[in-house]
């Protein structure tokens, strides 16, 4: 991550342009510089700076129309505009402010007053992406609450049921044996709940981290997920793991992620085969989950860990779109990484890069 803000500056003259630059160069910033509101609209369709001083007189497109053509730009809207002019008049500077331009500063500009102004900016802009970025974190986990809750509720209500069909005078050890594992399954919920509630309100958590045994962990959740569903042959191949540093809850959230879109896109195969593996890099201990099933066409990749982009219809597979935004972000917040490969109609993996 660079550690420097990026500001473009654009004045069809040229002293200005070495003055400005110069003054923002002995503060540390990266900068660019171009002479024409043209070469500035082509240098920002491959680059987007932190911020853009904006020259509002040019000889062949003013100020003014380039901030409006970069405002109506999903890629540069978000692009704080600090106007550089050497007029006064009231209304130029209002239609600036009107178009998105978030300042201005009269040519010819004292030092102190230039880069506090263009420090105030690049803050407020790294204050907003921060809560932008809270907000898109906010919305995922109470997005995923329902998602992720709905296994384990599934799997209380089936031995609720069967704690009808045991229920005498006095309880047998198998209704005792029932009480117990609704007991447990109950807690999960409660302690998920609680975590979750957690990350809504604070998205800059750190997971409480504890060393995992991530096999027995899997083996639990396959089991659990695998009872749901009977009449089903799904068999899990599951390597000696390594164990990994991270929080009990979340992992086991993004195992049963995975594990269910395992089971589910298998649904068509006479036998499902789910296969857990694990390899060791420099950097990272690498656990891979694969399955023998639907698969996906890597062109459209990308979309995988985005939330609420799917790529099967809801007539082939139901699902929301949620469950692996989820595995990203947790694997995010463990400081490490997920990647997907696939093949349509011959599996798909998923490799989870747990940091050494």
């Amino acid at each position: 991550m660079q550690d420097y803000s990026e500001i473009l500056i654009v004045d069809d003259v040229p002293e200005q342009i070495a003055f400005a630059g110069a003054l923002l160069r002995e503060e540390g910033y990266r900068v660019y510089a171009v002479p024409s509101g043209t070469v500035a609209l082509k240098f920002l369709e491959s680059h987007h700076p932190d911020l853009i001083m904006l020259d509002i007189k040019m000889q062949d497109i003013d100020g003014l129309e380039v901030c409006q053509r970069l405002k109506r730009n999903s890629l540069t809207k978000d692009i704080p505009i600090i106007f550089l002019t050497a007029q006064t008049n009231p209304e130029i500077v209002k239609q600036g402010f009107e178009i998105g331009g978030c300042d201005y500063v009269i040519k010819p500009f004292l030092r102190e007053e230039f880069l506090a102004r263009v420090n105030t900016h690049l803050e407020m802009s790294r204050q907003s992406h921060a809560l932008a970025a809270a907000n898109r974190e906010l919305n995922l986990f109470c997005s995923a609450v329902s998602h992720d809750l709905k296994s384990p509720l599934n799997v209380i209500n089936m031995l609720i049921e069967a704690l009808r069909g045991t229920l005498g005078d006095a309880p047998n050890p198998d209704t005792l044996e029932i009480m117990d594992m609704i007991s447990d399954k109950s807690q999960k919920l409660k302690v998920m709940i609680e975590r979750l509630l957690e990350f809504s309100k604070m998205c800059n958590i750190r997971p409480d981290k504890e060393t995992l045994d991530v096999k027995a962990m899997i083996e639990d959740i396959f089991d659990e997920l695998s009872s749901l569903e009977p009449d089903r042959t799904i068999r899990l191949h599951c390597e000696e793991l390594p164990q990994v540093r991270g929080d009990d809850v979340l992992l086991r959230m993004l195992f049963k992620n995975l594990m269910t879109n395992a089971i589910k896109f298998t649904r068509h195969r006479e036998i499902a085969e789910i296969t857990v593996t694990s390899r060791t890099e420099t950097e990272y201990d690498v656990i891979t989950v694969s399955d023998n099933g639907a698969g996906f066409d890597m062109a459209y990749a990308d979309k995988l860990f985005q939330v609420f982009q799917r790529l099967h219809l809801d007539e082939e597979f139901e699902g929301t779109g949620v469950g692996l935004a989820l595995v990203d972000r947790i694997m995010r917040r463990h400081g490490g990484k997920v990647e997907a490969f696939g093949e349509v109609d011959k599996g798909a993996s998923f490799s989870l890069y747990f940091a050494k």
